[in-house]
């Protein structure tokens, strides 16, 4: 890892066509898969709304470490939502009526909050999907499904990177909301918002994809009531932990395997500033 601890990598990426996309791509099961493909379409809107909003604030951050790290933090987010377009491009290919019409009342919601709320709800909810995607990606990259036989390599490779920059710049938008706001209550609530807002929209996405999925590739596809509790549990734990009033990110023991996979990636890099 770099001295700072944030290294904006330029990496290059390649997506299957998009007939070769299956819906089971993380090691052929149906709540990893749809729960990231969901993750995917969200992140490319999401994303540029961070970069807005921490740009936004950047001139009252008085601390100089905070604000490189903040700068290096919208452009890691800049390098995942355009990684992320060719990602959707491929899942919007596969034909799924009505998710694009889902897609874009998002984009409706993140232009809402650039125009009619103050900085402080924006960078709430920046921190409040931070916290819960960094618990996620420390889980995720530990459990060894991205890297399981059954997951397509390249998109394994794909989501292998993005965790891993979540885990990097995990202290950011938490620092930031501290430094320029406070309050737990407050970040308590955001953290509410933003993962419910997320997680209702993965949830559209998987009602969308399921039944097309299910007649194109089988029942494989369909979700138990065994994984729809595995769904629930996996929303609601990082969700709880996060709104803790002691809560914080710097408190993550980060096996030596993160440090490891950051040095791999910036070797497998076209450029790294």
């Amino acid at each position: 890892m770099s001295d700072h601890g944030i290294p904006v990598r330029r990496m290059p990426f390649t997506v299957p066509d998009d007939g070769a996309f299956h819906p089971l791509y993380i090691a052929g099961h149906p709540v990893a898969s749809y729960q990231m493909t969901g993750l995917g379409l969200y992140v490319a809107l999401l994303e540029p709304f961070i970069v807005k909003s921490v740009r936004r604030v950047l001139d009252c951050v008085s601390d100089p470490a905070l604000r490189e790290a903040a700068d290096r933090f919208c452009r890691q987010e800049a390098q995942h939502y355009q990684q992320h377009e060719r990602f959707n491009a491929m899942v919007f290919g596969a034909g799924y009526p009505g998710l694009r019409e889902r897609y874009e009342l998002l984009r409706t919601d993140f232009d809402g909050f650039l125009a009619d709320r103050d900085d402080r709800f924006r960078i709430g909810f920046v921190e409040g999907f931070e916290a819960n995607t960094s618990q996620g990606a420390l889980r995720l990259l530990g459990s060894g499904a991205l890297r399981h036989p059954k997951t397509d390599k390249a998109l394994g490779a794909l989501w292998e990177w993005h965790m891993l920059e979540e885990i990097e710049h995990r202290n950011v938008a938490f620092d930031l909301y501290q430094h320029l706001f406070g309050g737990w209550l407050y970040r308590a609530r955001m953290c509410w918002v933003a993962q419910h807002h997320m997680a209702r929209f993965i949830d559209d996405c998987t009602a969308i994809m399921l039944p097309v999925d299910v007649a194109r590739h089988g029942p494989a596809c369909a979700l138990t009531a065994g994984q729809r509790l595995q769904r629930l549990l996996m929303r609601m734990v990082p969700r709880v932990k996060s709104m803790l009033p002691r809560y914080t990110p710097h408190r993550y023991q980060l096996p030596d395997s993160v440090t490891q996979l950051s040095a791999k990636l910036s070797a497998q890099a076209t450029s790294v500033s």
